[in-house]
């Protein structure tokens, strides 16, 4: 199964910050079990919508490397998000030579429904193996398995 929590990134300052929308359908396959009768976002897909954006964020100042998720800090969770909620995702980022750190927050209908500071560490890879749809309309050639 293929976890593709960012449906399109709207604005990106590569390597600084990144807003992205995610709309939830009622047949998303997580809203079958999680919960039936109230069916709600989980709180680990809603810390992978901002690891994803910060990823795609990250790579697009530097191909060079893959940005892996290491830690997550500060999570929170104040309202659902529910069949039909169209989220905002928003990430600042800052780049260290090391790993970076994405401050993430989701918004539906303009309040704040989750935050999260996400870590990452930098793997090296070559640009070459990274697709388009790997970093979403960045460039590059060939195939990375696996995911931010």
């Amino acid at each position: 199964m293929r976890w593709l929590l960012v449906d399109k990134v709207l604005e990106m300052d590569p390597g600084k910050k990144a807003l992205g929308v995610k709309c939830f359908s009622r047949s998303e396959l997580f809203f079958m079990d999680h919960f039936p009768g109230y069916p709600l976002v989980p709180g680990v897909l809603q810390i992978e919508m901002i690891a994803q954006l910060g990823g795609k964020c990250i790579m697009s100042a530097n191909p060079g490397f893959l940005p892996v998720l290491t830690s997550v800090k500060n999570a929170k969770f104040r309202k659902a998000i529910e069949p039909g909620d169209k989220a905002l995702i928003h990430v600042d980022v800052t780049l260290r030579k090391a790993y970076s750190i994405a401050s993430g927050w989701i918004e539906v209908e303009g309040k704040s429904v989750a935050s999260a500071q996400v870590m990452y560490g930098h793997v090296p890879v070559l640009a070459e193996q990274i697709t388009d749809s790997f970093l979403g309309n960045s460039c590059g050639k060939g195939t990375l398995s696996g995911g931010i």
